[in-house]
């Protein structure tokens, strides 16, 4: 079967797929052969719900209610092609998230420590803005059946946005993923292979190495020429940040209130060693030659110094310009 999708990018999920919504680690899918000038343009809403948070302590070690968050987000995101070889991509989101039930993130447990930053945004209501800028570049190191492609970019917050919070937005530190993608279409089969695998380098704070991997996986088979169905995986694993509780408090159950009231707990959400596994279901369908629809929808099936992922969805449309 010839699909319509071979003149075009991939239509893969981004392979940071997070908790908080953070796609702007992922880099674009792998392309197939393109020109100068070949371009496309993509919009799309997410929807993440987040729930139980999971650490090691006994109280948490199975999974706490700590009530849950409603992320929204409106993810502007494209590519230009420079030649058949190199491309230059870009992205922006546009985030508004919302704590309720219980464990909110307060200012009360702050009495010696003062804060610099006491916006409270676990209040019940809605926060957000514009998060992080991303521009980067990818090579296009081999095309054919097995097509890899290297990559590197910068993200970069756009606003000194709150870092502290269940309904913050990010951490609001700079991050340049380094990695590479891979494809594999074996000739004459409708079934396509992806992967992507990222070493994210991460400003630190407080001198705590946040640097981490991102791996992503897909299966995916063309039912006809223009629907394209895939089941994908994604990873995340942070191996030297911190751990609850014992780089936070020495007391298990968490009941020492002088252990919060330092600068470690107020950037401990931007500090935590985030390990998660998500997995999910992507569709995707060619309204015409230059116009593909997309809808991902997954969730959490691992999580540990995180919260996990209870539902998210994804639903994109993607323009392309400048192929015949």
């Amino acid at each position: 079967m010839t699909s319509v999708f071979s003149d075009h990018h991939q239509p893969l999920p981004l392979i940071a797929l997070g908790a908080l919504g953070l796609l702007l680690e992922a880099a674009p899918a792998a392309a197939q052969a393109q020109s100068r000038g070949d371009a496309s343009l993509r919009i799309e809403y997410q929807y993440i719900r987040t729930g139980d948070f999971y650490d090691d302590s006994a109280l948490f070690q199975q999974g706490g209610d700590v009530g849950t968050t409603d992320s929204h987000v409106l993810l502007l995101s494209g590519d230009y092609a420079l030649g058949p070889r190199w491309t230059v991509f870009a992205s922006l989101p546009y985030i508004q998230k919302q704590h309720q039930g219980t464990g909110p993130h307060n200012f009360a447990e702050f009495v010696n420590f003062d804060p610099p930053d006491r916006t409270l945004v676990d209040d019940g209501d809605y926060h957000g803005g514009f998060q992080d800028l991303t521009v980067g570049v990818r090579y296009h190191a081999l095309e054919g059946p097995l097509s890899v492609t290297p990559f590197i970019s910068y993200g970069v917050p756009t606003t000194d946005y709150p870092f502290y919070g269940k309904a913050i937005i990010g951490p609001n530190l700079w991050r340049v993923p380094i990695g590479v993608d891979f494809g594999f279409q074996p000739y004459f089969s409708d079934w396509y292979f992806g992967a992507s695998v990222a070493y994210v380098i991460s400003e630190q704070s407080l001198g705590v190495n946040v640097n981490h991997w991102l791996a992503f996986g897909s299966a995916g088979y063309y039912f006809t020429p223009r629907f394209f169905a895939s089941l994908f995986v994604s990873y995340k694993n942070t191996p030297n940040g911190l751990r609850m509780p014992q780089d936070i408090t020495d007391d298990p159950l968490y009941g020492n209130p002088a252990d919060f009231d330092t600068p470690i707990w107020w950037q401990h959400d931007r500090l935590l060693a985030h390990r998660y596994t998500n997995v999910g279901l992507g569709l995707d369908y060619v309204l015409t030659q230059r116009n593909v629809v997309s809808f991902q929808y997954y969730t959490g099936v691992y999580t540990d110094q995180s919260n996990e992922v209870d539902n998210a969805f994804t639903l994109g449309i993607t323009r392309y310009f400048g192929r015949d």
